[in-house]
């Protein structure tokens, strides 16, 4: 016993789990299936859990065959990556997938592809590409996402130049599947462009994915500098930029400010200095660990108060240092999965175009909760500037470029918080705003049709004709329906 859970231990093979069996060991299994009476399987901050009857860690394709197919395997399947899933799309009371054995890695450079198992990290994809000079258009930020997850689902990187992509999905040309019958499917951009479209983001919901082909590219160096403003009177978004390739900003609604890291194009030979390194180094500790350490060590509003003019002083400090260079993949960021090193975020993706009408409001709308509850989000709320990307059927920018506006706080459970973000799903969505599936809090189906509208409504049909038993049909997709 360690930490009050269980060590289970069937078989020989090793597969590390994150969420509850990250803290208390590994589960070991014997490669093929574990009966998981009293398994709890937990995201990466403890929001949402998972309790199948079962959990199965196949060798092969073959034995992934015969899980789908075989019935004693009870429905739905879902597949578990890296738990780093922001709601219960991962959660299963029927039969939990992990694809740990799937995790090779084949590079040609010839075709300027990268061809991987489903559970292999995009942080890892990063690094075996890197003595190439190679990587993939778009680093999420969220390194320790794999490939099969990003594959079909979304998540986020500021977009590079007026046309650049701005999601991972829309840089995977190809995908292996065994459909709802145990078939193998190959699915290509080349050969069927619409089914690919539809597979970019459909959850697992078409199949199980167990082979990804990213389109990869030279590397890129890009600038890093920081501009900061004052949000009584709101910029344009052109004066956010000031001229630079990407942006990624820091809003604080509670203290009136906004800092944009302003990102520009240095080109793949750029020299990278040791010192640009220990900034960058810096950047990600503020952002990626201390940032949230402070807050949970001290959760109390009046510090997150002096806790946003520290933040502010931090990064006006990083700008006289001069800024620093880096690897547009140095983005991608390795989480931890310790308590004081986590934190909670929801996603939703604005219409650039309603940015200067959006801005005000939303200060409004968090210091209105404030006054009515005592509650304030103790994290900034992160801004990426994505361009439109029609390639998925359910892209969260399928019109236009959009802004993505992403609360963020230390205390996933807090019911305060999620009051809060049923509240904000209703707010946001009054401006045009998309949702994830994978990352937005406190969704419903009445939110989901509203906000994804003939998109969702699409994609149910191709996915009741494609899997009509329900085999991948998990309850928190039900209730979305």
């Amino acid at each position: 016993m360690r930490n009050g859970g269980p060590r289970k231990t069937i078989g020989h093979t090793s597969c590390d789990l994150y969420g509850s069996q990250r803290r208390t060991g590994k589960v070991v299994l014997d490669g093929s299936v574990a009966t998981s009476s009293g398994v709890v399987l937990r995201n990466w901050n403890n929001s949402a859990v998972s309790t199948p009857r079962v959990v199965v860690v196949p060798k092969n394709l073959q034995e992934l065959i015969d899980v789908v197919k075989d019935t004693k395997y009870p429905s739905p399947l879902r597949v578990g990556g890296s738990f780093h899933s922001l709601n219960p799309c991962f959660a299963t009371d029927g039969t939990q997938i992990l694809m740990c054995h799937f995790a090779q890695v084949d590079i040609d450079v010839v075709t300027s592809t990268v061809t991987v198992g489903a559970a292999v990290k995009m942080i890892e994809i990063r690094n075996r590409l890197r003595p190439y000079g190679m990587q993939i258009a778009v680093a999420p930020e969220i390194g320790n996402a794999t490939a099969g997850s990003v594959s079909c689902c979304g998540t986020k990187d500021a977009s590079l130049g007026r046309f650049g992509s701005g999601q991972v999905s829309s840089t995977v040309i190809g995908v292996k599947l065994v459909d709802a019958d145990g078939n193998v499917e190959t699915i290509t951009e080349a050969d069927d462009p619409e089914k690919m479209r539809i597979v970019r983001s459909s959850y697992g919901l078409l199949g199980i994915i167990f082979e990804v082909t990213f389109r990869i590219e030279k590397q890129s160096i890009l600038s890093y500098d920081y501009k900061i403003f004052d949000l009584a009177s709101v910029p344009s978004r052109d004066k956010l930029f000031g001229g630079a390739d990407g942006v990624l900003a820091f809003c604080l609604p509670y203290s009136n400010r906004i800092i944009a890291e302003r990102r520009r194009a240095a080109g793949g030979q750029a020299c990278i200095s040791r010192f640009s390194r220990f900034k960058r180094l810096v950047r990600d500790k503020i952002w990626a660990e201390k940032a949230s350490l402070l807050v949970t060590l001290v959760p109390y509003n009046w510090f997150f108060n002096i806790f946003d003019r520290v933040l502010v002083l931090a990064f006006r400090i990083l700008s006289l240092l001069g800024g620093f260079a880096a690897r547009r993949a140095d983005s991608n960021i390795n989480y931890k999965f310790d308590r004081i090193d986590y934190f909670d975020f929801t996603f939703w993706a604005i219409p650039v175009s309603r940015w200067e009408e959006f801005i005000p409001k939303y200060v409004t709308f968090c210091r209105d909760y404030f006054r009515e509850t005592g509650f304030r989000a103790s994290l900034v709320s992160s801004v990426y500037f994505i361009n439109k990307d029609r390639k998925a059927l359910l892209s969260f920018s399928p019109s236009e470029d959009i802004f993505t506006m992403d609360l963020a706080d230390s205390r996933p459970n807090d019911p305060l918080w999620i009051e809060f973000n049923r509240r904000y799903d209703a707010f946001v969505s009054e401006f045009g705003a998309r949702p994830l599936l994978n990352q937005t809090k406190q969704l419903s189906a009445d939110i989901v049709y509203k906000t994804l509208g003939n998109d969702w409504s699409e994609f149910l049909s191709y996915h009741k004709e494609n899997d009509p038993s329900g085999r991948f049909l998990s309850k928190y997709f039900v209730d979305l329906m």
